[in-house]
Formats: structure tokens, sequence, C-alpha cells
């Protein structure tokens, strides 16, 4: 009788031990991929230089200054919602910039784009800055209008995006 009690305890403690726990189960592996596509005119980058601090992986600050390139791009991927995306633009006027030009067409334009790995997917394009024919005396304080401001969006696991202007930049 023992050994049959024996053999049935052990018996109930092989099956538990081949039951599933909740932390086996699949995670929801959403993702987010977003695009950001920048455009600067020639105008824009001979007058000053170009910094952008942009929203990384999972919400991560990075800086980075645009070179002569009239374009600028990057590709980021986000699992943690609602996924933060944004670009914060610095336009400071180039200390050895010669405004030798009467006129200054100072354009920055941003496509922001995503896809969720749930299909959803999502188009923005922005005018940064829309200022053609500024006069030579008017380039700097034009620049300064603009400079210090963001552009940015909140998406949800399911895709839903809303405007969020007010993302923290500060690493």
């Amino acid at each position: 009788m023992k050994k049959y009690l024996f053999m049935t305890v052990m018996l109930i403690a092989a099956a538990m031990s081949f039951t599933s726990c909740g932390d086996d189960e699949p995670k929801d592996t959403a993702t987010v991929t977003a695009k950001y596509n920048m455009t600067f005119s020639q105008d824009l980058l001979k007058a000053c230089n170009v910094f952008i601090t942009y929203k990384a992986e999972n919400g991560r600050n990075v800086m980075e200054a645009v070179s002569s390139s009239t374009s600028w791009s990057k590709t980021v991927t986000s699992n943690k919602f609602p996924a933060e995306f944004g670009v914060m633009y610095k336009f400071s006027t180039k200390s050895d910039a010669e405004l030798t030009q009467e006129q200054y067409d100072l354009n920055c334009d941003l496509n922001f784009s995503f896809t969720t790995s749930k299909g959803a997917s999502y188009t923005k394009n922005v005018t940064i800055i829309g200022a053609s024919g500024v006069k030579k005396d008017k380039v700097v304080s034009t620049l300064d209008k603009y400079s210090g401001k963001s552009t940015g969006f909140r998406v949800t696991k399911d895709g839903d995006v809303d405007p969020a202007n007010n993302l923290n930049y500060d690493n």
C-alpha cells in the first residue's frame, strides 16, 4: 500500500511539473517602425548649422548635426508603447556665413511615416520652415523664429496616432 501511495504521489508530482505557467505563454511582440525624412534648401544650409534631436529606439534621444547634404533620414523601431517619435530642430547662423545674396530661400520639410507589426500605417508631411525670398538682413531673425521647436507623435500598439509636440528632448 505504501508503494502504491508513493507511486501515486510521484505521478502527480511529475504531471504537475509538465504543466505550463503563464510566463511560458507567447508575449505580444508588437513593434512600430518609423521613418523620418527631412529636406533642406541649399540656402538654409549655407546660412546656418542644423542640429536635430530625434526620438530613436524606444524613445531614446539622439542628437545629430546635419552636414551639407540637403536631406537627412532615419529609421527607428520601438516595442515600448505608446511609442514616441519626433524631432526637435535647432538652427544657428554660421559664424563664418557670408550672407551676400539679396534674398534667401530658407526651407525645411519633414516627412514622417510609420508601420506597425499589426499592419497599421500613417504618413504626415510637415513644413518646418517655409520662408522664401527672405532678405539677407532678416535671415538670422527668421532662423531664430523656428529654432528649438519640435514635431512629434505618439503611437499605440493598434496604430492610433496623437500629435505630441511636448515630448522631452533632454538627454
